[in-house]
């Protein structure tokens, strides 16, 4: 797994240093500030992404030009240019290129972290900031004027960072928060960014398999039983589930035990051991290895730190 640095280091870290591009990119700006990063970057060719995961920061994505499909809720959604999507804290999620034919894309991404939305809620509760992204996070297909007003935000954001006047934290912050008001005002989700997927078999069968796993990932479960169990071969099943959701089954099933596992060492104080049996590991051992691929840091170390912010964002071959 390639290494992962945070976007919003603790304040008494060395300055955060850009993100590291591939020969096939272009990293056009990255400027983070108090809870707030903003990344636009252009990929040419195709790209699908390498690293499957959730993280803690809230995550708002527009397309400048391309296409993408983004796979979250076990099932594929196409965004295209001129697209917003919004994606939750902690949501499993992962973007690739949408066919042989795809040229490349240009986006921005505004990420947040959970600590400063609920600085946001706190002064503006009204606005109800984490229910409107757990309620509303998905794909948007924004009119002109909700792309301007985007793009505006964009190159406000941009500009205070590069000219660092008196007060440009502030400034930015406030452009995010004038963005977030636009957003919880008008914001329509489209009703057919899944439409060309519904009369496909092999759509419908890796959608199926996606939403057996995601319930009953802490369970014993082989690619015998699922071909069993939905009469499929299983060269068939494993081909078709990671060419539509750009997983493989034990991919799959280990991000959603490393979720819950997450969450149990955030909540409770049940001990490692206990905790790799709730989730479905038979060794603990072997679940410490798996936690650590995924949040780069070992289940002991991680619940020590609970109580301090850590982005699991990884920089390199982030989500694209």
């Amino acid at each position: 797994m390639n290494p992962k640095r945070n976007f919003f280091p603790d304040i008494n870290e060395v300055p955060m240093l850009e993100p590291v591009t591939e020969a096939n990119e272009k990293l056009t700006l990255f400027c983070s500030i108090d809870g707030l990063a903003v990344e636009h970057k252009v990929r040419y060719g195709q790209y699908d992404m390498k690293i499957k995961h959730f993280h803690p920061e809230y995550e708002i994505f527009y397309i400048l030009d391309g296409q993408r499909d983004f796979f979250f809720d076990n099932r594929v959604y196409h965004a295209s240019k001129g697209d917003l999507i919004l994606i939750d804290s902690n949501l499993i999620h992962m973007t690739k290129s949408t066919g042989a034919d795809d040229i490349g894309h240009n986006r921005i991404i505004l990420y947040i972290t959970p600590d400063k939305l609920k600085d946001m809620e706190s002064r503006y509760p009204s606005l109800g900031l984490t229910r409107f992204f757990r309620l509303n996070y998905g794909v948007y297909h924004l009119n002109e004027d909700q792309q301007d007003r985007f793009m505006n935000f964009y190159y406000k954001f941009k500009k205070e960072y590069q000219d660092k006047k008196i007060n440009y934290k502030l400034s930015m912050e406030l452009s995010v928060l004038e963005l977030l008001i636009y957003m919880t005002r008008d914001l329509k989700k489209s009703t057919n960014t899944e439409s060309f997927t519904k009369d496909n078999k092999n759509y419908q069968h890796a959608y199926e398999i996606a939403d057996y796993l995601s319930v009953h990932y802490r369970d014993d479960i082989d690619l015998d039983f699922l071909a069993r169990n939905f009469f499929l071969s299983k060269y068939y099943l494993c081909r078709t589930f990671h060419e539509i959701t750009g997983y493989n089954i034990r991919e799959y099933i280990n991000i959603y035990r490393i979720r819950a596992a997450k969450q149990l060492l955030e909540e409770t104080d049940d001990s490692i051991d206990e905790i790799a049996g709730k989730v479905g590991y038979h060794s603990a051992t072997h679940f410490e290895k798996i936690f650590k691929s995924y949040m780069n840091i070992s289940p002991l170390k991680y619940r020590k730190q609970r109580n301090i912010y850590v982005s699991m964002i990884p920089v390199v071959d982030h989500l694209n």
